[in-house]
């Protein structure tokens, strides 16, 4: 018997042996294909905290329904429609003056014409057991973006993400 089969044709043989089987497993439900792992696709809304950035005037640089662009991981990915922006002066932590065990945020008078954004964005995303994902990319708390527009160019990072029911 062994004259007539050789090594050639038993690995044809048995990699169709673990072809089938790997068929069989994916198609019973034993193992999960990407295509399983896709929940739903839907609207989801993310912050995105911008710091410490300088500007020489005291304008509204995100303007609400206005339109930004987008880049994750330095990859450009969209445009995105503007929800909210908020803007803050840079500030410095201190002692209340009238309380020494409270602690007061007040505005640092040595950092003039700096500022803090929180922008807040809608994209549609699909909805997986990990989290939404828009662009290929896993949107959580902690990722890097860069937001760029006419007058601008801001890198943040995502502060807080929303699915939206």
């Amino acid at each position: 018997m062994f004259k007539k089969l050789n090594l050639i044709d038993l690995g044809i043989v048995l990699f169709v042996v673990i072809a089938a089987t790997g068929l069989f497993l994916v198609k019973s439900g034993k193992f999960a294909t990407s295509a399983n792992m896709i929940k739903k696709e839907g609207p989801i809304e993310f912050d995105v905290m911008i710091r410490g950035q300088k500007l020489s005037r005291n304008e509204d640089i995100f303007k609400k329904g206005e339109k930004t662009f987008i880049s994750i991981r330095n990859v450009p990915y969209t445009s995105l429609e503007i929800l909210q922006a908020d803007k803050s002066t840079w500030q410095t932590i201190a002692p209340d003056p009238k309380d020494d065990s409270k602690i007061i945020a007040v505005t640092d008078p040595t950092t003039p014409y700096t500022y803090n954004f929180l922008v807040t964005l809608r994209d549609n995303a699909t909805i997986t057991d990990d989290g939404a994902v828009i662009g290929g990319n896993k949107i959580k708390i902690g990722l890097p973006v860069v937001l760029e527009g006419f007058k601008y160019r801001f890198s943040g990072i995502v502060s807080d993400v929303r699915v939206e029911k």
